[in-house]
């Protein structure tokens, strides 16, 4: 069981950055060319994930 400082720790974090923990750990110990690239990778999965929400909610839209 979790207690209720772990979930207030959880609270705590930006939504952004437990979505980015969970998709694609950036370490300390990861060189700088890995951050980077893990950061980019999360940026473009964002970038997909919000346009194909978009189009999905547009077409559902003109469906109505």
């Amino acid at each position: 069981m979790e207690t209720s400082t772990e979930k207030a720790g959880e609270k705590e974090i930006p939504l952004l950055k437990r979505l980015r923990n969970s998709v694609l750990p950036v370490k300390e110990s990861d060189p700088v060319w890995m951050r980077t690239l893990k950061n980019s990778g999360f940026i473009l999965f964002a970038i997909m994930f919000g346009s194909v929400s978009l189009l999905l909610v547009t077409a559902i839209a003109f469906v109505l």
